[in-house]
């Protein structure tokens, strides 16, 4: 019980909220809790909730998993070559900067609106952090041990299962903790600009219709979206990741 008690003080706060909203603003503007529940549970009850929501976790992951492959496999290069990592700091500092509509403008204008959008724009947003944290995670290994495994001729595959692999764990998870709570806002935000599917087009079609139920459902289908992947997926990894980096700083001490 002391578990869902946050959960519920948050639901009463945001319902105080659209209570207050709908009283100051009016409920055409601003719906009250009740019509907004009702909406909510007709998007559900319809099917259209869960499908909608489908497809952006779906977009984002699409994009997640993409940049982990190619930023672990670069990074892991990058990293084991500190000249090369020192050179491309400043390209991937400037790319972490870009903010998404900057991505989303440039899908566009190459393949138009669609899933594309969002999937690539994920890609971009996230590639970045993977990079750096992993190649973090390579710099960070004991070099000693890189030259005694050389020495003694012991198999490269056996050298990334034991030592590579746990070492940059830690800062891969990191990375990837991140990278998971910010993907699917940024998928949501590419699916209001360029596409027909998903959350974020929904906001957009509800929002052009002046449709103020499905618009405040909608946001509310991502305030939910976005508490469950913090609760479920997000929180444990960062904590997973926190005791690893200080179970090497304790080993390492």
């Amino acid at each position: 019980m002391n578990k869902l008690r946050p959960y519920v003080f948050s639901a009463a706060l945001l319902a105080l909220a659209a209570a207050g909203l709908s009283r100051l603003l009016g409920p055409a503007l601003a719906p009250g809790p009740a019509a907004i529940a009702a909406a909510f549970w007709d998007l559900g009850k319809s099917g259209e909730l869960f499908r909608e929501m489908a497809v952006t976790v779906w977009r984002a992951l699409a994009g997640i998993l993409a940049a982990n492959l190619a930023g672990a496999a670069l990074g892991l290069l990058a990293g084991s070559r500190s000249g090369a990592l020192r050179l491309t700091a400043p390209l991937v500092a400037g790319l972490q900067s870009c903010p998404p509509v900057v991505w989303i403008s440039l899908v566009m204008v190459w393949a138009g609106t669609g899933g594309l959008v969002p999937v690539a724009t994920v890609f971009a947003a996230a590639f970045p952090l993977v990079f750096s944290t992993t190649a973090q995670g390579v710099m960070a290994l004991d070099r000693r041990v890189l030259a005694m495994s050389r020495l003694y001729a012991v198999p490269r595959l056996r050298v990334f299962r034991r030592f590579i692999l746990p070492g940059i764990m830690p800062y891969w998870l990191a990375g990837f903790s991140t990278v998971l709570a910010a993907g699917w806002k940024a998928a949501a935000v590419a699916e209001f600009l360029g596409s027909h599917r998903g959350i974020g087009a929904r906001i957009y079609w509800s929002y052009s219709k002046l449709n103020m139920e499905d618009l405040y459902a909608w946001a509310l289908a991502l305030i939910i979206l976005g508490t469950l992947l913090e609760g479920a997926l997000i929180t444990p990894l960062r904590r997973r990741a926190a005791r690893m980096q200080s179970r090497g700083r304790v080993e390492n001490a």
